[in-house]
């Protein structure tokens, strides 16, 4: 699904996108585009105005800091982030949000 032009995501910034239920962040860290669900899994808070500094995203709620590349949480695994596939296509960053699709992301 198209949800933003690549110029609107900014390196180290994120950028809110909600549609149809899904409520996700998008940065970018050097060249590499991410997308992740705008959910701490921690406590459940929406970390879309926490901080991404120094490869980790920290959570401004509770302090919680994940591997912005592979949404870890370093001290508990089952805690990481829930990341979706990005592609570029025609001008736009596409998301593939149905994970029975991989094929066209592949």
């Amino acid at each position: 699904m198209p949800i933003a032009r690549p110029d609107e995501i900014k390196k180290g910034k994120l950028l809110l996108w909600e549609e149809d239920g899904y409520s996700l962040l998008l940065t970018r860290i050097a060249d590499q585009l991410l997308c992740f669900e705008n959910v701490c899994t921690h406590l459940g808070w929406r970390p879309d105005m926490s901080a991404v500094q120094d490869g980790l995203l920290i959570c401004t709620h509770h302090g919680f800091k994940f591997d912005i590349l592979s949404g870890t949480y370093p001290l508990a695994s089952e805690l990481s982030l829930r990341y979706f596939p990005v592609r570029l296509r025609n001008q736009l960053v596409e998301v593939r949000l149905d994970r029975t699709t991989e094929g066209e992301f592949g």
